[in-house]
């Protein structure tokens, strides 16, 4: 694992992929010296997040990718703009939960919990499929957490059903057009990790 997280980055993506992690660094920085303790936890979860994907061995690109959703969704956290934007929630939820799908199931590959994908369209397909569901279940699993929140710790927590539906439907939006980019990351870089 160690060896995985300190290799230095060779190719321009992966530049980038780190680049991102080191906004992230700056970014939780930041929170320490001018925000609050909850910004704080929320910066140094997605710098678990980030460390994980580079412990994973993603694709660069699809890296880059997951980072920036993460980064994201933290400073639309920090700023307030879940209350300041109506639609900025579905917005964040359909940009955001596909690179989580994607990553978890690049993670399971690595870990050998689910098969690495190999070059034919059967295969391709069957990422598809599996950053769907596991975007649709990591969907289904925040929202029972929003709603335990609502229930049990602060009625803050906008729950509604239309609001549940919305989120999980464009989650899954989300969560289609990661896997889609997945694959075809995936069939970019088939040959290589054939070597």
């Amino acid at each position: 694992m160690i060896a995985d997280l300190i290799r230095r980055p060779t190719t321009p993506a992966e530049l980038t992929a780190d680049g991102v992690r080191a906004a992230a660094v700056l970014s939780t920085l930041a929170m320490v010296m001018w925000w609050g303790p909850v910004d704080v936890a929320v910066f140094f979860l997605a710098l678990g997040g980030l460390t994980l994907s580079r412990y994973a061995r993603a694709n660069p690109v699809f890296d880059a990718v997951y980072g920036c959703a993460l980064l994201f969704a933290c400073w639309s956290s920090v700023l307030n703009l879940y209350e300041v934007v109506s639609w900025w929630d579905l917005l964040v939820h359909c940009v955001c939960t596909g690179p989580v799908a994607g990553m978890a199931y690049v993670l399971a590959t690595h870990l050998g919990v689910l098969p690495a994908a190999a070059a034919t369209r059967r295969d391709r397909a069957g990422v598809v499929l599996q950053v769907v569901l596991l975007g649709m279940a990591l969907s289904v699993l925040w929202e029972f957490a929003e709603w335990a929140g609502d229930a049990w710790v602060t009625e803050d927590i906008y729950v509604t059903y239309s609001d549940t539906m919305g989120d999980l439907a464009v989650a899954t939006l989300g969560s289609l057009a990661a896997g889609i980019l997945l694959a075809a990351l995936t069939r970019e870089r088939q040959p290589a990790l054939r070597n």
